[in-house]
């Protein structure tokens, strides 16, 4: 069996580079709970009815997100903002006991829920890894039978 040389070969990660994504990924999942946090404060700004803010920070959700894939090289990046993002707005969006409410089910909330959610998607559809993931983790090029 030959190793694969080509562009596409797995390199061996050192230890260094390792505990560097690992800390670059933990960053991300803090920045998407803070994200979240700051930005479920902020979406029920509106001019004359229409919800500026919550279209502007979907928009403002999916260069993040787009921007921590690029950054990560992986969708696994974007996932990684964009899963506690989720995740605190759902519980912000959730009654407490007392009646608290900070997502509130308004045009808003709505808007800034479906649209962040939304670019969340699209942001991993169009964030390409660097190879494809069917030839991950191989060490050489199978060969051809015939």
């Amino acid at each position: 069996m030959e190793q694969w040389t080509g562009p596409y070969a797995p390199q061996e990660p050192s230890r260094e580079s390792a505990l560097v994504t690992g800390v670059a990924y933990g960053v991300l999942v803090v920045l998407g709970l803070i994200f979240g946090v700051i930005t479920s404060f902020q979406f029920s700004w509106t001019l004359a009815g229409f919800p500026v803010a919550a279209v502007l920070l979907s928009l403002v959700e999916f260069a993040a997100f787009r921007l921590a894939g690029w950054a990560m090289e992986s969708k696994v990046g974007v996932a990684t903002l964009a899963v506690p993002w989720l995740i605190v707005v759902v519980l912000l969006s959730s009654r407490r006991p007392e009646g608290d409410l900070i997502v509130t089910g308004t045009t808003a909330g709505y808007v800034f829920i479906f649209g962040g959610s939304i670019a969340a998607v699209v942001a991993v559809a169009v964030t390409r890894s660097p190879r494809p993931w069917i030839l991950r983790g191989t060490t050489s090029v199978p060969t051809p039978r015939g």
